[in-house]
């Protein structure tokens, strides 16, 4: 019990820390595809093909108890998609049944959510032609490590309070499980 309250303290440290801007990403810029360097239309291009890939598979994806908690949390939310250190933005919409709709090549100022990811990651994803299994194993060990981060970070996007305490939570409990 004990164990538990403590690791519930932790959690709502995390995430008062995120909400109070804890790390900060690069600034990014307004998300046109113009201002964007040419690897990010490669990207896009090959996210586009991968779209198709991912939700054919979605149905059939294993997840653990833990992880289709967190990804329940993901579906129905728009999202923008931070490729880290860069000024890269790409947004979409994961629908209620899980499946990616409303890939654009810019940010969407109504998102819920912020994913940080790396460029190889976003690049091994969008390649993959199985990419669900990655992205979910990308999410579970999601951490910021030195100013980047390793897999995929989820948080509430900036002004979403409620979403970035619930990410904090998520982030800070989902190495328990």
């Amino acid at each position: 019990m004990a164990s538990t309250i403590v690791r519930i303290g932790v959690a709502l440290l995390v995430a008062v820390a995120l909400v109070g801007g804890g790390a900060s990403v690069a600034a990014q810029s307004d998300g046109q595809s113009a201002d964007q360097p040419a690897w990010a239309d490669d990207l896009f291009d090959d996210m586009e093909g991968m779209q198709s890939q991912y939700n054919n598979f979605i149905g059939e994806a294993e997840m653990s108890t833990a992880e289709r908690q967190v990804f329940n949390r993901i579906k129905g939310n728009t999202i923008n998609v931070y490729i880290v250190e860069t000024d890269v933005v790409f947004s979409f919409r994961m629908a209620s049944d899980g499946t990616i709709t409303e890939l654009e090549q810019s940010r969407n100022d109504d998102a819920d959510l912020k994913m940080l990811m790396t460029r190889e990651t976003a690049e091994s994803l969008a390649t993959s032609e199985n990419p669900v299994p990655g992205f979910v194993q990308s999410v579970r060990n999601g951490e910021r490590t030195n100013g980047t981060v390793e897999g995929i970070v989820i948080t509430g996007e900036d002004g979403k309070v409620v979403k970035q305490v619930t990410w904090g939570v998520i982030n800070a409990v989902k190495g328990f499980f």
